[in-house]
């Protein structure tokens, strides 16, 4: 492969044709009239630059000569959808307490004493983010954390490894090192998950809902980056077109929303009962998937947010199996966003699963009713 400046030069500068042979990091290749310059992402930038310039020196004989044309990535290039989308717990507010909280901080280290504001820091209460506000680390899964992401001879075979870490750690890293096959975390795996931590969590929602062993199948189970990353891929599946929806509450996480204007599906609100605790309300579901039909939206999915968010409510066993009875009878896949499942603080709340109230109404079997549960945010 010749240089990519000299190969450019030669054919431009020395035989002025419309023939410009040029080389890529890739391959070579020759065009008629049209100067291309094809890098892959480990191309050799510095080179390729001296390349293009060479070349827009070059005086063009006609109108194909290289010309400067507008940003392909730009405000009035992007999707419609996006610059749409409205994502609150980044939006103006957001930006607002940044940019304040960068003012209290270059006061702080000018050393002057003038605050224009009544306060001297910042408390971000807008996303579920509890290191911010200080809460410890749990201890345990920083434990085998750290042993999986250490050597065998410097983690769980170290000779000293029971004086620095909990016997229960270690036998967990282990297990992990094990089903990743020797390989380390940072290694591709089955884009579902590994089979062994898929079978972790089947036993565990098994056990959560007083299901029989083995009675959930885990090669429907597939882990995520997160909840929001499996909230995304799903939506992405269920918006065929322009003419779908999707039912969420009102308040509610604004991912969800976010993530169906990106898409171009419609937002089809139902709201929650501030008056009884934030519970649901059958008949507003009903009324909200009616008029969301006359409007012509093909309703085909149900978003359940339990314990909620922002509004923290816990659904009683009733109202959680009236949803999932709806969600059947109308034919919607159900979201049930369980993540806060462990955040139950008010006396005689009781977390109930959507699996285990399909389970217990004898839906489980019934294929028309889809239900998908998300574990983890």
């Amino acid at each position: 492969m010749s240089s990519p400046s000299s190969s450019c030069k030669y054919h431009a500068r020395r035989s002025r044709c419309r023939k410009i042979h040029c080389v890529s990091a890739v391959g070579t290749f020759t065009l008629v009239g049209t100067i291309v310059l094809s890098m892959s992402r480990m191309a050799f930038g510095s080179t390729a630059a001296r390349a293009m310039a060479d070349v827009t020196s070059i005086q063009a004989t006609d109108s194909t000569a290289f010309q400067p044309r507008q940003k392909r990535l730009s405000i009035d290039t992007i999707s419609d959808n996006l610059k749409t989308m409205e994502y609150a717990v980044r939006g103006k507010i957001a930006i607002t307490a940044d940019a304040i909280a960068h003012d209290l901080k270059t006061s702080t280290a000018s050393n002057t004493n003038v605050n224009k504001y009544p306060f001297e820091r910042i408390i971000y209460t807008n996303i579920g983010n509890p290191h911010a506000v200080q809460q410890k680390a749990i201890t345990w899964p920083r434990q085998v954390m750290a042993l999986l992401q250490l050597p065998d001879a410097l983690g769980i075979d170290h000779p000293s490894a029971k004086m620095m870490f909990p016997q229960d750690a270690i036998d967990r890293a282990r297990e992990m090192k094990k089903a990743l096959g020797g390989n380390g975390i940072g290694a591709y795996t089955h884009s579902k998950g590994v089979r062994e931590f898929r079978e972790d969590v089947a036993s565990f929602i098994e056990k959560r809902d007083g299901a029989k062993a083995g009675s959930v199948d885990v090669e429907n189970i597939f882990l995520t980056s997160g909840a929001s990353e499996a909230i995304t891929m799903l939506m992405t599946a269920l918006i065929k077109d322009s003419s779908c929806g999707v039912m969420i509450p009102i308040p509610q996480y604004p991912l969800y929303s976010a993530t169906l204007d990106l898409l171009g599906g419609h937002k089809v609100g139902y709201y929650l009962d501030e008056h009884s605790n934030w519970g649901m309300n059958i008949a507003e579901l009903e009324r909200s998937l009616a008029e969301a039909k006359q409007n012509g939206i093909n309703v085909v999915g149900f978003v359940l947010i339990n314990p909620g968010n922002p509004t923290g409510q816990v659904l009683s066993s009733k109202e959680v199996k009236d949803i999932v009875n709806f969600c059947a009878r109308n034919n919607l896949l159900l979201l049930s966003d369980e993540v806060y499942q462990e955040n139950v603080y008010r006396e005689g709340d009781e977390f109930v699963s959507c699996r285990k109230a399909a389970m217990e109404l004898g839906l489980i079997e019934v294929r028309y009713n889809a239900i998908c549960t998300l574990s983890g945010k």
